[in-house]
C-alpha cells in the first residue's frame, strides 16, 4: 500500500510538472508570435501528433529552444 501512494504521489507531481511545462510553452508561442491560448495549445499539439513526438517533449523542447523548429 506504501508503494502504491508514493507512486501515485510521483505521478500527480510529474503530472503537474508536465502541466506548468506545458502552460511555459504556450505562453512562449503567444509572445513571439501572437496567437491565442486555444490558438498556442493547438500549435503544440498538432506538432506533437504531426511528428509522432509527446506533447510534454515537444513542450520541453519549446522551452529549451523558443520553438518548435
Amino acid at each position: 500500500m506504501a508503494f502504491s501512494s508514493a507512486r501515485t504521489h510521483a505521478q500527480l507531481e510529474q503530472a503537474i510538472d508536465t502541466r506548468h511545462t506545458i502552460g511555459e510553452a504556450m505562453g512562449i508561442l503567444m509572445g513571439r508570435h501572437r496567437l491565442t491560448e486555444d490558438q498556442a495549445f493547438a500549435a503544440l499539439r498538432r506538432y506533437s501528433q504531426d511528428h509522432n513526438v509527446k506533447l510534454r517533449e515537444v513542450a520541453r523542447r519549446v522551452c529549451e529552444k523558443g520553438g518548435l523548429a
